[in-house]
């Protein structure tokens, strides 16, 4: 059964809001817990979750834009995506900090056998909800995952990877709460550590893999990449450059077109020139072209 571009990408959509919902519950389940349990280890393990929350929505705003194809919908970025990154690592760093200050003086309590300054509570009812927690979150990126096979999209298969490879995370964390109840409360600001200072690979890696080119530099200057493309006949003018790789080997380069109206029922020769034109100048080139008319000019009429 062959499915169309539109079908493949509202699947998709529908999947990773899926994943978005059960991210969010999940974030304030372990939030609303660790608060209440006085629990450090479950407020480090939410950092994570709201790490999955923001790879997931990266992904999500990807797959919605159709200006984006499928299979090659993280090589870009917006304002949003570049905004929402500088929002988190502030979060992360603040929330990180104040974490480890206090696993600090509640590991050097624990040590020395004094009363903790923030007791921990762990109850069997807890654990109960957190391991139900972690096994549908689980559950659910290994069948989106499965689901995902069968479909282009780079940003569900890179989300459902994070969340899958963090699983073992929250294993750790179940198994401090089950330590801490059993009378080992050392566990909760050590693992809380632990937990806290991976926050940090995690969220590299998801800058790394779903916003590549807010980390990579441009393999190609955008003013030299349009002064090639606009000595093609019929091109006016070219913007939002972006590019990157490396020149000789391969590059990505994706542009938007402006044609003279005359030219416009020419669009698709005009693409396939202005990417000839790239190649013969930088080398191995994959392009990704938008072709629009440029409605400063005006129509000319022949009689």
């Amino acid at each position: 059964m062959v499915i169309d571009a539109g079908q493949q990408r509202q699947t998709c959509y529908r999947l990773l809001l899926m994943m978005l919902w059960a991210n969010l519950v999940i974030l304030t389940i372990e939030v609303t817990a660790g608060w209440a349990s006085q629990s450090l280890c479950l407020l480090a393990e939410s950092l994570h979750t709201l790490i999955d929350v923001f790879s997931t929505t990266l992904s999500l705003t990807a797959v919605a834009s159709s200006q984006r194809p499928l299979g090659r919908e993280i090589w870009g970025h917006g304002r949003g995506e570049v905004g929402g990154a500088l929002i988190l690592a502030a979060l992360l760093g603040f929330f990180g900090v104040s974490i480890l200050i206090v696993t600090v003086g509640q590991f050097e309590a624990a040590m020395k056998g004094s009363t903790l300054p923030f007791p921990v509570e762990v109850t069997v009812a807890l654990m109960q909800l957190m391991a139900a927690m972690v096994a549908i979150a689980l559950t659910l990126a290994l069948l989106v995952s499965y689901q995902g096979r069968y479909l282009p999209s780079v940003g569900l298969k890179l989300t459902t990877q994070h969340v899958l490879s963090d699983g073992w995370l929250s294993m750790a964390m179940l198994l401090g709460l089950v330590g801490i109840w059993r009378g080992h409360t050392w566990l909760d600001p050590l693992i809380a550590i632990a937990l806290t200072i991976l926050t940090l690979h995690s969220f590299w890696r998801v800058l790394n893999t779903q916003l590549p080119m807010l980390l990579r530099p441009t393999a190609i200057a955008p003013e030299a990449i349009a002064q090639v493309v606009t000595t093609v006949e019929g091109v006016t003018r070219c913007n939002r450059i972006r590019s990157r790789g490396m020149v000789g080997r391969q590059v990505w380069i994706e542009l938007y077109l402006a044609v003279h109206p005359e030219f416009l029922g020419m669009a698709r020769t005009i693409g396939e020139r202005v990417e000839s034109a790239l190649r013969h100048h930088y080398g191995p080139v994959s392009a990704q072209i938008w072709v629009e008319q440029d409605y400063s000019l005006p129509v000319r009429n022949y009689y």
